[in-house]
């Protein structure tokens, strides 16, 4: 693997390790040649994962536009920090500035987020308000979600012992990868420290609180520029996965009624919170994709390179 100070990281597809200082993260950039302020296309991955599902986006939006996919600490292929500490949202967002800094990346950025990647984006965009010129939020969580839709990750699991995650929620078939991706993501082994993704998790909830102290959609912080938010249909899988556990056996009944209780306001739920996030700019659009699980780069990778740029078309004209 390449020494990132050998790597003119502006051209060409290129990937290797690449330090902030304490430690290295690994980072895959392609695309047409980057002139200045062109936006940089950003992706931020959910919690826990590193970007081994990201491939079919990274590939179709490098036809059109340069994008940066990378590992979180800890995540994939980057390293270790020297001390593990639970993974604050805004120590996150700013290892994101040191890479991107160190890589002589300038902005402007269009940040592209998956999950719980919709926190640590919105933090970014808090630390760096005149650098973000667009928001593909994917499913994403906000600084609600763990309060309006608590899910436990706990009673999951429990109900999850023994399922094939894969298989269960419809991600094996119903993928629209390219082929040459499938391998890694489902047969490959899983990349991802799950002690760096505990860790991420440890601090979920201060992170969401700490988004919240900003105050985004009353301040519409994006102003004008665009903001594309899209649904998926989580809670089809959600349901397989509840329906596999009661085949199963596992957890008690009153876990199960108790996991029912919730799934049942699930989708009204979840469709207010990612409305929501239109607040954040006067010029957003959403959709609703029917056809996907929670993976949304998974599911659909050619509706996210869609939605990247129909970002990219539409940015406001300078005044």
């Amino acid at each position: 693997m390449a020494e990132s100070s050998e790597i003119d990281w502006q051209s060409g597809d290129k990937s290797g390790l690449f330090s902030i200082g304490t430690h290295k993260l690994f980072a895959r950039i392609a695309g047409p040649t980057r002139k200045a302020g062109d936006p940089l296309v950003v992706v931020v991955t959910g919690l826990g994962s590193s970007i081994k599902s990201w491939p079919s986006v990274v590939r179709g939006c490098s036809r059109f536009a340069r994008i940066l996919a990378y590992d979180r600490t800890g995540l994939g292929k980057s390293e270790k920090a020297p001390s593990p500490s639970p993974r604050i949202g805004e120590a996150i967002a700013e290892e994101l500035s040191a890479l991107l800094e160190a890589m002589h990346l300038a902005p402007p950025y269009v940040l592209v987020a998956q999950s719980y990647g919709g926190v640590l984006a919105r933090l970014f965009l808090a630390q760096r308000p005149e650098d973000i010129v667009g928001l593909c939020l994917l499913d994403t969580n906000q600084e609600k979600t763990y309060i309006d839709r608590p899910l436990d990750d706990g009673l999951l699991g429990t109900l999850m012992n023994g399922i094939d995650y894969y298989e269960v929620s419809g991600m094996r078939k119903n993928h629209k990868l390219d082929a040459e991706d499938v391998e890694a993501i489902f047969n490959g082994g899983g990349d991802d420290d799950s002690e760096y993704s505990e860790l991420e998790k440890q601090d979920y909830a201060s992170s969401a609180d700490a988004l919240a102290a900003h105050k985004q959609f009353d301040n519409q912080v994006l102003g004008s520029y665009p903001v594309s938010v899209v649904r998926a249909n989580t809670i089809r899988e959600l349901n397989a996965i509840l329906k596999a556990a009661t085949e199963k056996g596992n957890g008690t009944e009153e876990q199960r009624a108790q996991v029912t209780k919730l799934f049942a306001t699930f989708d009204t739920v979840e469709e207010k919170l990612q409305r929501e996030q239109l607040r954040l700019s006067s010029q957003g659009r959403y959709l609703y994709a029917e056809d996907s699980g929670h993976n949304v780069q998974v599911y659909a990778p050619d509706l996210v390179v869609h939605e990247i740029r129909w970002i990219l078309d539409h940015q406001p004209k300078a005044s």
